[in-house]
């Protein structure tokens, strides 16, 4: 009797042991599931960094201020050409494209705008090439040694319609008619005329006075001498005093062909 309760005592406590381990194993497996359910997770992408911001504000025609000033006090773009070495500047509408300095309106270069210290800086693209630093603030441009003016009309790629913007534009009295100069280059009341265009690079043969071009267009066009005395526009014929026939190194101004005054 009292072997067969031990026995019955021995099988109840390995039931016991057997029931505690399964337990304990079926815990280990759950959370061995979830451990490898929790390495299956995608992690959470890093949010992208944003974009240094490229855009430029200040694009458009820059003329010199110094240039300008001469401009409007001689009213003579050949005697103002070499007022400062860089009298114009052609800015992109982002950072990194390319940008324009024009020196004494006669040659220039083309170099990446990029953003320097608290300010700006044109690269030039050679590598012993110089660069043109300046600053931009409050919608005005400055470099170390002049201001500069934005023009209202940007023009086109070598005609950037500069003296046409700041010397010509307006309403002038031919004799009692109207005529009008616009910034962009066109004119009405002045004969035939519906197409002008004011020469800015005198440093050439030919180029003894200063000049305007006028007709109906580029292609269909003459030049022609032209002098401002106060508000009064003369307009001459161009004579040619040194020449082969073909090509002319030397001219004065002619015959006068038109007085206008100016109203605005």
């Amino acid at each position: 009797m009292f072997s067969r309760i031990k026995i019955l005592a021995a099988l109840l406590a390995l039931t016991v042991v057997l029931g505690c381990n399964e337990k304990k194993k079926d815990e280990e497996g759950t959370e061995s599931e979830i451990k490898i359910e929790n390495t299956n997770v995608k992690p959470k992408a890093p949010r992208p960094e944003k974009a240094a911001a490229t855009n430029f504000t200040g694009d458009g025609v820059w003329v010199s201020k110094k240039y300008t000033d001469k401009l409007l006090a001689t009213k003579s773009p050949k005697k103002s050409q070499d007022a400062t070495p860089i009298t114009m500047m052609i800015l992109p509408n982002a950072l990194h494209k390319d940008a324009t300095v024009v020196l004494e309106f006669h040659e220039g270069g083309t170099g990446k705008l990029v953003k320097k210290n608290n300010g700006y800086e044109i690269q030039s693209k050679k590598e012993d090439g110089p660069s043109h630093a300046f600053q931009y603030v409050k919608g005005g441009l400055k470099t170390k040694n002049d201001e500069f003016i934005k023009l209202k009309f940007k023009g086109n790629k070598n005609d950037y319609k500069v003296a046409e913007q700041l010397l010509f534009a307006g309403k002038y009295d031919l004799d009692g008619k109207q005529v009008e100069f616009t910034p962009n280059g066109k004119v009405t009341g002045l004969d035939s005329f519906s197409y002008y265009s004011v020469l800015i690079d005198y440093y050439d043969a030919g180029m003894q006075v200063d000049q305007i071009r006028l007709g109906k267009s580029y292609e269909n066009s003459e030049l022609y001498g032209f002098k401002f005395k106060n508000d009064k526009l003369l307009i001459y014929e161009l004579k040619c005093t040194d020449g082969d026939g073909k090509y002319c190194n030397v001219v004065k101004y002619g015959k006068r062909l038109y007085k206008l005054e100016k109203k605005n």
